[in-house]
């Protein structure tokens, strides 16, 4: 009886160490893979404000009262476009409550890009003013880029909160709001 009890016990012992390890296999390779995709759409949202930033910074300037132009407007939409689509996909498939974030960002885009065409076809007089309206919507856009940026880094870091090594990971580092430089003086 006392053999029959210990195979017992070598069998439930095994059936449940098997279990452990595949449960914590498997969340280890959900926390993998989730902490990839935030990887990947923050690398496509950085990649969207370098295109974005060339794109602005090539058509207008603050400094000079000339308009530039580029004759290459057309492949760099294109190319914010196609960084925009990769970034509606992996939000619509992996991050859903990122939604809010980007749609805010297309907006921006949307309203900046418009602010550049008014002040384009703009005439003297009414330059310095569409000016001033694309420029604020340019900040915005800046503003918003950030925001999905902070949000996917957040979203990145709470997957990490799920682990079972959760006690292991620090916290983010508040920042000093306001400061330029993150010395003392």
């Amino acid at each position: 009886m006392e053999a029959a009890f210990l195979v017992l016990t070598v069998l439930l012992s095994s059936a449940a160490a098997g279990c452990a390890t595949y449960r914590l296999n498997v969340s280890k390779e959900r926390l993998w893979f989730t902490g990839r995709k935030a990887e990947e759409l923050y690398c496509v949202v950085e990649a969207l404000e370098r295109e974005l930033s060339n794109l602005f910074g090539s058509r207008y300037s603050l400094l000079g009262d000339e308009r530039r132009a580029s004759g290459s407007e057309r492949e760099e939409l294109q190319k914010a476009g196609a960084h925009f689509v990769t970034a509606k996909m992996l939000v619509g498939f992996y991050f859903p409550s990122l939604a809010p974030a980007l749609a805010r960002a297309i907006a921006a885009v949307t309203s900046a890009h418009a602010g550049l065409r008014n002040w384009e076809e703009a005439g003297k007089a009414e330059r310095d003013r569409q000016l001033i309206v694309l420029d604020n919507a340019v900040t915005e856009l800046k503003d918003a880029l950030e925001a999905l940026k902070a949000a996917v880094i957040e979203k990145g870091r709470l997957a990490h909160l799920g682990s079972p090594f959760a006690g292991v990971w620090r916290p983010a580092k508040a920042r000093h709001a306001g400061r330029v430089l993150q010395v003392p003086a």
